[in-house]
C-alpha cells in the first residue's frame, strides 16, 4: 500500500509543472471517479502526520480549485 501511495504521489508531483506551464490555455482538470478520490484520501489519510506528501497533496488540491477560475 506504502508503494502504491508513494506511486500517486509521485505521479502527481510530476505532473503538477506541467499544468502550471501553460499559460496561453487553461488546462482542464482529470475528473477522478468517486472510488478513486476514495483511494487517494485512504491513502493521504495512512500517511504519517509529518510527511512531506500531506502538505504537497493540500498544494495539489488548491491548484485544481484555482484551476476553476481559470479563462
Amino acid at each position: 500500500m506504502r508503494r502504491r501511495t508513494f506511486v500517486l504521489a509521485v505521479a502527481v508531483v510530476a505532473a503538477a509543472p506541467l499544468l502550471a506551464a501553460c499559460s496561453s490555455k487553461c488546462p482542464v482538470p482529470i475528473a477522478y471517479d468517486e472510488a478513486t478520490l476514495k483511494d487517494i484520501q485512504k491513502a493521504i489519510g495512512d500517511l504519517p502526520k509529518d510527511n512531506i506528501l500531506r502538505a504537497v497533496m493540500h498544494d495539489y488540491e488548491m491548484e485544481r480549485d484555482d484551476l476553476r477560475f481559470c479563462r
